[in-house]
């Protein structure tokens, strides 16, 4: 192997982050450790590699690179490879996302699902669900398979998923939480009544919505002022149908962190939780059909009933066609699928969770994924030209759209520019106005 210099940094650097940052995001000693995690062996040396700032991959809590490596292989090294990874960092220090970050410790939370967690999951196995890690750095970078090479993509998240990739979203689901049973029934068995919340517990805890940190109150408030000020939009209600919707979702989004909790009722797992088109990745055969889907992403990761990430991840990728449509048989379609994989391990799905209690949970699930979606359509749906203005730009007008009083101007505005924005989340309102009950369900 080739003599390795600690101290090199990576001239594709921006200059924002060379400024704010003490060290380098890469070293040529962290390099040579990817490959080596890549190719099995050291028989290589390292030649050159560079990153590449991807502008166009806009992240809202991040920001995304494309690591090329060239190296020497073989015994005699007479072979040259070029091999390509992806790689994500923290956003700019003077951003609101990366304060979110630091105080919530979420990018690190991230490196400890791959290096620690998921090995204990064991992520490995056929059918795939997710990318392979190569290095984590704490506080610096994230080092991931590039699934692109291999034909993975994400869809439009404008377009609402078709009854193929919803299937295959929840098959994928499934075998992510058909993990985290496993692992939880051995921790049973090994230590008594200990648990993966036990162990992970600090992985775990909400961190998007809860009541005990005051920019949380605040970006709730503003969600909700977002969704008061898109009820106005919507014609055919009269005033009292307009009043009675906005109490509906003001009751509600002020339990929803109660609402995502742990159950003390239903058999909890480790759940997403934020399960959208920009997070699935899908791949396609020659004809267009699907025939691969990893789940990325692990930064909200929570441990509460396996029907709350079912639910949310329906809501937040369909119309309400498909919803009205397909919910109970793609709750079947999903259960199947986990008790599948659980028999693969010798567990029976009704010792863990039955179809009765599922069918139940999922009922309650479907409620309040309603309001999960309301509160973060309104935000994941932005128009690129918001994207870039807001969480890659003008970082005080991001402040007062996140946390602020300038959501309603905001939504206002992308109902204007964007058809698909105000058909997603007007849609959305609609359905709590035929079917949220008027209060939450007592804890």
């Amino acid at each position: 192997m080739a003599a390795i210099n600690v101290d090199k940094t990576c001239t594709a650097l921006p200059i924002s982050l060379q400024n704010h940052r003490e060290t380098s995001l890469l070293t040529d000693r962290d390099v040579n450790k990817i490959l080596e995690r890549k190719l099995g062996s050291g028989n290589f040396r390292l030649v050159d590699w560079r990153l590449e700032h991807l502008g166009d991959a806009k992240g809202f809590l991040g920001q995304y690179y494309r690591l090329h490596i060239t190296a020497r292989c073989g015994v005699n090294e007479d072979g040259t490879r070029n091999l390509q990874f992806f790689a994500k960092t923290q956003p700019p220090p003077d951003s609101p996302q990366f304060e979110f970050l630091q105080r919530y410790d979420t990018f690190n939370k991230e490196i400890a699902v791959y290096t620690d967690l998921m090995q204990r999951m064991g992520a490995g196995g056929s059918p795939r669900w997710m990318v392979e890690c190569y290095l984590c750095k704490q506080n610096v970078i994230i080092v991931l398979e590039d699934a692109s090479l291999d034909g993975y993509a994400t869809l439009d998240k404008y377009v609402p998923f078709d009854e193929e990739h919803c299937v295959w979203s929840l098959r994928t689901l499934s075998r992510f939480h058909s993990r985290s049973l496993i692992l939880d029934e051995r921790l049973r068995r090994e230590g008594g009544d200990r648990t993966i919340f036990d162990l992970y517990g600090h992985l775990l805890n909400e961190v998007l919505f809860t009541d005990k940190d005051d920019r949380s109150k605040k970006c709730l408030a503003s969600s909700i002022t977002g969704l008061h000020a898109m009820v106005d939009l919507i014609e055919d209600l009269d005033d009292d149908a307009r009043i009675d919707v906005k109490r509906r979702i003001t009751v509600w989004s002020r339990k929803i962190s109660r609402l995502l909790a742990p159950s003390e009722r239903y058999r909890n797992v480790i759940c997403h939780r934020d399960i959208w088109a920009n997070n699935i990745m899908f791949r396609h055969d020659p004809a267009g059909n699907t025939n691969g889907c990893y789940i990325v992403d692990w930064q909200f990761l929570c441990y509460c009933p396996p029907a709350i990430d079912f639910a949310c991840c329906v809501y937040l990728t369909t119309n309400r066609a498909m919803r009205d449509r397909y919910f109970d048989t793609f709750a079947k379609i999903y259960h199947d699928s986990l008790a599948g994989y659980l028999a693969q391990e010798g567990l029976d799905i009704d010792n863990h969770l039955s179809w009765t209690a599922f069918r139940e949970s999922y009922a309650e699930a479907r409620n309040i994924a309603l309001v999960y979606a309301a509160l973060n359509l309104q935000i994941m749906l932005l128009s690129e030209s918001a994207t870039v203005k807001y969480f890659h730009g003008e970082t005080d007008k991001l402040e007062q759209v996140l946390y602020g009083d300038e959501r309603a101007e905001l939504v206002r505005h992308q109902c204007e520019i964007m058809p698909a924005y105000k058909t997603r989340v007007l849609e959305i309102i609609l359905e709590i106005k035929d079917r949220l009950p008027e209060r939450p369900p007592n804890p």
